[in-house]
């Protein structure tokens, strides 16, 4: 059963939220550069212009972003919040307005959770709260 929250809660869980998603994209370049340099130090290495012991330890930092990034995602998920598109920030809230499911939507840059959408209208359907039906609840 997924997790609802009250815009209250959402809002309370932002600023953790969007730490999150930041530590999410910095991890997410550092592992593309580091993906690359690997990937040089393996042909350099058929130059012998690179050793193992630099490959291996580039490839250990590499594996230990990737599992960072798995158990930030993870949290994420535990907490019930949806992490959307990456690049943008953006990330859904599961709630509920009158008797309907609704997504409370953020993206990153935005101050707060200022938007609603439904379940089957992504971001180009998102309305101001104002428009929200009911109140969000539990």
């Amino acid at each position: 059963m997924p997790k609802f929250f009250t815009l209250e809660e959402a809002t309370r869980a932002l600023a953790d939220v969007e730490q999150t998603v930041r530590r999410l994209r910095r991890i997410r370049d550092e592992a593309v550069t580091l993906r690359d340099q690997v990937e040089g130090k393996w042909a350099a290495l058929e130059r012998e212009a690179a050793s193992i012991n630099e490959i291996g330890e580039a490839q250990q930092r590499l594996d230990a972003l990737q599992e960072e990034f798995g158990e930030l995602v993870q949290r994420l998920e535990e907490r019930g919040v949806i992490l959307r598109d990456l690049d943008t920030g953006l990330v859904d809230f599961p709630s509920v307005a009158g008797h309907a499911e609704v997504y409370l939507c953020w993206r990153l840059g935005e101050p707060a959770i200022e938007f609603w959408h439904g379940l089957g209208e992504g971001y180009a359907g998102r309305k101001p709260l104002s428009e929200l039906p009911g109140r969000t609840a539990h």
